[in-house]
């Protein structure tokens, strides 16, 4: 599992270095705490499901296998605040290799690693949540990775 918490820290890492100038109060990994009003702008980055879809067939036990997992990368802000051009904006900061200007496409992860890249799944919102004053957009990405078994 470890190309899995190696992709993972890639994508924070990717957010992180480029935070000031997506406008971002907050980034959140693991959130164990409400989102304040203070942390807008903030994105909170969300672990989903994680399925296999393929085995391997060299091995009766099914490894080494391609697995997907599914991350939520939620975008919170006041309403005053166009959600959409951050939303924009952070899907470019995602999909760019780190460090490269102008930005460079790249879903691929994990330096000289082939296996271990990002699709866009889906967006959700915006939406309001129900709450005066917030609103907020859905990033819904696909972390594809090999898992050796062990």
């Amino acid at each position: 599992m470890d190309d899995r918490e190696l992709g993972l820290a890639e994508i924070v890492d990717r957010i992180t270095l480029k935070r000031e100038a997506l406008g971002l109060q907050s980034l959140r990994s693991t959130p164990t705490e409400p989102v304040s009003e203070r942390d807008l702008p903030c994105v909170v980055v969300h672990e989903g499901d994680d399925y296999v879809v393929k085995h391997s067939t060299r091995s009766n036990h099914g490894y080494p296998a391609t697995r997907t997992l599914e991350v939520t990368l939620e975008i919170i802000v006041k309403k005053d605040v166009d959600v959409k051009t951050l939303y924009r904006q952070l899907r470019s900061v995602v999909f760019s290799e780190k460090g490269v200007e102008p930005p460079v496409y790249n879903a691929r992860l994990i330096p000289d690693n082939k296996t271990t890249f990002i699709r866009e799944n889906h967006t959700e919102g915006p939406t309001g949540y129900g709450l005066p004053g917030l609103l907020g957009m859905r990033l819904v990405l696909d972390l594809i990775y090999i898992d050796g078994g062990l």
